[in-house]
């Protein structure tokens, strides 16, 4: 057009009516107006609508030339006014667009506002990784905004946030790296811009994403930068952020470079986000373990016997160390290794590698056994016992050590140092439970050889009584039945028999332990046997509550409660019998002992006896001295009793019967 509007000047107004409409209205307005001031103003709206529609100024100074001669104005006034309304329109128009791209960058940086603010309000990634993209699809005006995070570990882009597209697949599509846009940009490590997705070969549809409506795509990876800022690599690579519109649409390099800062910015809040997830992780890790390692203290705390102890700490250390299998070897005196439990498989063939281990009281971690140089032979245990990772830890129990605890794997692992602190530490609690499991089991033993022993003793002692008992019996037929000497012997007899009665009773009982009841039983079945005559019957009764004595008091308690029983029989019960009870009561840390007899209900016997004392004498000194209570004689008029009441203090008795 230039051409032809330059070459020929005089056609140079028809050209231009012919191609721009408006400019010919406009000429047509100015030729037919008559006043001054409305032809400046029209050559002024000419020129801003000559810069409107792209006409380029030279054109214009040359219809300006036109324009003087057919209007008889000054050429340098018409070009002039032309030339200034079209310079006038220049910068309005600059203006506009510079108002624009500082609206745009004003909104940019509200976005960034509005992300930086969101990263530093919540360590939540789902919810600031939304923010993010409402954010930066309002910003760069798309349609659709997603972000997919790298997973290191599967070396994968998974989608994790989304606007615009079906937020059901959040965690469900999946992209390698290389496929698709999204990968693509992934793996080039730079912005990837499409304006129509379905004429480029690169873009995969996913149809969980229902994305068929959508055609331009920017793709832009989330790195990490170090200060090698340009060195792009995969351990770098934190996932993609990624822009969709409807229409094709070229991407302006300042909209890309929003999106890279964005790309920044959540790199870094990113790796923050997932060094607090993984220590959060660590941290509830570790009050899991530290809570098992309580609960699996107390549970082998609470077991006594050792095979339960040695069964339940491998079960444990199994469940602790997420292993699959544990065993337990002990120390022999000789020092050498005995496997005394497993759980979760069988066999003790690392027994000879792990020894030394042991004797040195040091851990021992094997993380490949096929492969190990300091044990070329425990492939083949480990292919024979299947497993494939070990590792020892030494027993030790008051600064000894007494064995020590094998963990296998299947799998090749590393026990880092946090589990070898947790496991140490379930070694020493393991090896205090077994040690006290030991000495129990010895000390149950040692107390069974006593109790023998002591059975033993008081069998013999009651043979040995009984013999006198038998001597006494046969002096006693030899005098005068009754004379005073045939009744001393008849006593003695008695008291021997009560001796005698109550050793046999801890011969059969616990070690050295009775109570006050078979006390009383034995005494009366002895004095029925020797005190009693079938002219005058007599009724024992024994009741009250189980009253347990040590075997000390049990014997002096017997010869008082034989006196008394034989004090009633020669006296209050003589001529026509009557009735015993002996009652035993248990106060507060005091035993209360009542032997009585329904005497005074009954007449005296005709020639009442002669009585030296002696039997009251031998009471009270026993109750005083040897118990340590006191005696006190009775007479109930009012009920018809005579009652002997004996209180003295209980000896607190321990598990194998001695007094503490």
């Amino acid at each position: 057009m230039y051409e032809v509007e330059t070459s020929q000047p005089p056609d140079l107004v028809a050209a231009l009516c012919e191609t721009w409409p408006r400019i010919a209205e406009l000429l047509a307005d100015l030729e037919t107006e008559a006043m001054a001031e409305a032809r400046i103003g029209g050559l002024r709206h000419i020129g801003a609508v000559w810069y409107a529609q792209g006409g380029v100024a030279e054109v214009l100074t040359e219809l300006g030339l036109v324009l003087a001669e057919r209007l008889k104005l000054s050429q340098g006034l018409v070009v002039s006014e032309l030339l200034l309304a079209y310079g006038a329109a220049q910068e309005e128009q600059r203006t506009r667009e510079w108002e624009a791209r500082l609206l745009a960058r004003a909104s940019e940086l509200d976005g960034l506002h509005r992300i930086i603010s969101a990263a530093n309000s919540t360590l939540d990634l789902d919810t600031s990784l939304q923010t993010v993209v409402e954010t930066v699809a309002q910003v760069v005006g798309v349609e659709a905004c997603s972000v997919y995070l790298y997973d290191k570990h599967r070396d994968e882009l998974v989608l994790r946030a989304t606007r615009g597209l079906n937020r059901a697949a959040i965690g469900q599509v999946v992209s390698h790296l290389g496929q698709g846009v999204t990968g693509w940009a992934a793996q080039l490590g730079h912005p990837v811009a499409v304006r129509d997705v379905w004429q480029d070969p690169r873009f995969n549809v996913e149809p969980q994403l229902g994305e068929e409506t959508f055609r331009s795509m920017l793709a832009v990876p989330i790195v990490l930068f170090s200060a090698e800022r340009y060195q792009f690599s995969a351990d770098k690579l934190q996932g993609v952020i990624t822009g969709q519109t409807i229409g094709p649409r070229d991407f302006t390099q300042e909209e890309i470079s929003f999106v890279e800062v964005v790309a920044g910015e959540l790199a870094f809040f990113i790796a923050n986000a997932q060094l607090y997830q993984q220590t959060d992780e660590r941290l509830h890790q570790k009050l899991r373990e530290l809570t098992t390692l309580q609960q699996v203290s107390k549970s082998i705390a609470e077991q006594i016997g050792l095979r339960d102890v040695l069964s339940l700490i491998t079960e444990k250390a199994v469940e602790l160390a997420q292993a699959d299998r544990a065993s337990i070897f002990q120390m022999g005196d000789d020092g050498h290794l005995q496997l005394m439990a497993t759980y979760g498989g069988e066999g003790d063939g690392v027994r000879d590698f792990i020894i030394q281990t042991v004797r040195d009281s040091r851990p021992l971690a094997v993380m490949n056994a096929y492969q190990d140089a300091r044990f070329p032979e425990l492939a083949a245990v480990a292919r024979r016992e299947q497993f494939h990772s070990l590792f020892c830890m030494p027993l030790r129990a008051r600064e000894r050590t007494i064995g020590g605890i094998c963990l296998y794997k299947r799998e090749p692992h590393l026990f880092d140092y946090e589990q070898v602190r947790l496991l140490s530490t379930f070694a020493d609690e393991a090896a205090i439970a077994i040690e006290n499991a030991r000495l129990y089991e010895e000390s149950q033993r040692a107390l069974a050889i006593k109790s023998a022993l002591l059975q033993e003793m008081h069998h013999r002692v009651r043979n040995n009584l009984q013999t006198i008992s038998a001597l006494l019996a046969m002096q006693l037929r030899r005098v005068e039945p009754h004379s005073q000497g045939a009744k001393a012997l008849r006593e003695s007899a008695a008291r021997i028999q009560s001796i005698a009665a109550i050793h046999n009773l801890l011969s059969r009982e616990d070690v050295g332990v009775t109570n006050v009841n078979a006390v009383a039983r034995q005494v009366v079945e002895s004095a029925q046997s020797t005190l009693v005559h079938s002219d005058a019957p007599v009724r024992f009764a024994i009741m009250g509550d189980e009253v347990r004595v040590g075997s000390r008091d049990a014997t002096v308690l017997a010869l008082v409660i034989n006196e008394l029983i034989s004090n009633a029989l020669s006296h209050g019960l003589a001529a026509e019998g009557g009735s015993v009870e002996v009652e035993a009561r248990l106060g507060i840390g005091q035993v209360m002992v009542e032997v009585r007899d329904d005497g005074p209900r009954h007449p005296p016997p005709p020639r009442p006896p002669h009585s030296s004392g002696l039997g009251l004498h031998i009471i009270e000194t026993l109750v005083h001295q040897d118990l340590g209570g006191d005696f006190r004689l009775i007479r109930d008029d009012e009920h018809g009793w005579m009652r002997a009441q004996i209180c003295f203090p209980q000896h607190i008795i321990d598990e194998v019967g001695e007094t503490l």
